[in-house]
């Protein structure tokens, strides 16, 4: 680190205090030493402490020293950083705006700072923002949602004359994409004078946020024509095949990446995920396994995916079984998402008693709290059994308020059940409280089938008339079949497809 230039006028002429203004600089070196050899906040505060009681605030290196405090502390404990911002830094520079700015965006509850740190710099007018201000305020306006802030943002940007810088525009492309504005994202990518390769990156990963699956693909082609993918572009294009379900496309993907990519991208713990991921959405089980077992190092998020793909095509064995070799051979500590696939598992297959164990044990001897994807499979599992006064005892004592799945899960199990039409209708008004209940044709669909059991024909008139005054109309099913690398979607009752298949005898 070269500290600035003291300007000459600075440095005294006098014999005596020349030799002050030495010994005041090699104190400020030895200062600085420390904060370059500081690993904690404990350590910094002695240095700081040792900063106020020996130093001057006049000082040029006094300066450096403060910015340098402010810098580690950003990283270590915001609350100490912004208090020593708002006491200690005088007449701000941009680094020390940018700092605090940046350790806002990246904290996890205080990124609405970041923008009014932002807009606080712009008032005081001492510090113009510069190209690297933005991508941390653009940052925190994606992960708020900020769409109006974000597009002032943009126009301030376009004002200082910075719009033909790279970085800014990545960030511009990741903030429109994270508030699902792909028509201006897409117009900054292509305006952009200049991509590097997270500016493709950027895109794709935009494109498949947006499930632009196809559009996807073909960014990632027109990206080879220039530039080599990294891990990350492999990742994004994995998402795209596993949401397409198109398992050719996904083993093109896999082969590209054996072949074409490094050593480093094929053994990439991340980009192994992304495959098992692809994989098991695409019906592939074996070969799953097959990158499973290959792996060099697995995370906790390979266990989970493994135990939520076997979950997901109903083959409990196999998930509680990698459940266990988690657990029990890797001493890998499960968390929330785990006990989604291990209760999800159970509820495919109907073990009650397993399921109840495990969500006591992911309580007692894991201390995770349940959420409501834990309590909809827990529920669930007892009502398909036709544990119906269980499974509401279980929501009864939820400490958080049931949502329109866990009722509706409930409303199914008593028409599959044949249970009294008074506990159905009461399912039935439970889901109707519900602000998005009302909106889903599937609840209505299950009332009538239960008035239909009770041979209630006139309630059921009225729950179809009820459905229709309220313009819900019920969702065609929807099935999804790969023919030659290219995934094609059918809809109950559309035969707009039947004229370009042929069959044959």
């Amino acid at each position: 680190m070269v500290l600035a230039t003291i300007p000459s006028s600075t440095v005294p002429t006098t014999t005596t205090n020349y030799n002050n203004y030495i010994q005041a600089t090699n104190h400020h070196h030895r200062l600085l030493r420390l904060l370059n050899q500081c690993t904690s906040m404990s350590q910094l505060k002695q240095i700081h402490a040792q900063t106020l009681r020996t130093t001057s605030t006049t000082n040029p290196h006094t300066l450096f020293l403060h910015s340098r405090i402010l810098h580690f502390s950003s990283l270590h404990d915001l609350h100490y950083a912004s208090l020593f911002f708002q006491t200690h830094i005088q007449n701000a520079n941009s680094f020390a705006w940018n700092t605090i700015i940046r350790a806002c965006s990246r904290s996890n509850n205080r990124k609405q700072e970041a923008i009014l740190l932002y807009l606080k710099m712009l008032s005081e007018g001492n510090v113009t923002p510069d190209k690297h201000t933005f991508p941390f305020v653009l940052k925190a306006c994606a992960y708020l949602f900020a769409i109006s802030e974000g597009k002032q943002l943009h126009a301030h940007i376009f004002k200082l004359g910075l719009a033909s810088d790279v970085y800014i525009n990545n960030s511009l492309i990741h903030f429109y994409g994270s508030c699902g504005s792909l028509e201006d994202a897409r117009d900054v990518f292509d305006e952009m004078p200049e991509r590097t390769v997270v500016s493709w990156n950027v895109m794709i990963d935009t494109l498949v946020q947006l499930n632009q699956f196809d559009n996807a693909i073909t960014c990632f082609r027109n990206m080879q024509q220039c530039f080599k993918p990294d891990s990350f572009t492999i990742q994004s294009i994995l998402r795209a095949c596993a949401g397409l379900g198109a398992l050719s496309l996904g083993l093109w993907a896999h082969t590209y990446i054996l072949k074409r990519c490094n050593i480093e991208v094929a053994n990439d713990v991340l980009v192994n995920n992304c495959l098992l991921d692809m994989y098991f959405k695409c019906g592939s089980l074996k070969d799953a396994k097959m990158v499973f077992k290959k792996m060099t190092k697995h995370d906790v998020t390979s266990w989970n995916t493994m135990i939520l793909g076997f979950a997901m095509h109903g083959d409990a064995k196999s998930a509680l079984h990698y459940f266990k070799q988690m657990v029990e051979e890797e001493r890998i500590l499960p968390n929330s998402i785990t006990f989604n696939g291990v209760l999800s598992a159970c509820r495919h297959s109907g073990m009650v008693n397993e399921g109840q164990t495990y969500f006591t044990i992911m309580t007692t001897k894991y201390g995770i709290e349940p959420v409501l994807e834990h309590y909809g499979c827990l529920v669930d599992l007892l009502a398909r059994s036709g544990l119906i006064v269980e499974a509401l005892d279980v929501v009864s004592k939820m400490v958080i308020k049931p949502d329109v799945v866990i009722w509706r899960s409930i409303l199914d199990a008593c028409w599959k059940k044949n249970v009294g039409i008074e506990v159905s209708e009461e399912m039935g008004r439970k889901i109707m409280e519900c602000e998005e209940g009302s909106k889903f044709s599937g609840v209505y669909v299950l009332l009538s089938r239960v008035y239909a059991v009770a041979c209630k024909w006139d309630e059921v008139d009225y729950v179809w008339k009820m459905m229709a005054d309220k313009g819900v109309i019920k969702e065609p099913g929807c099935s999804t079949i790969e023919i030659d690398g290219v995934s094609h979607e059918f809809f109950s009752g559309d035969t707009s497809l039947l004229d370009s298949i042929c069959f044959s005898g």
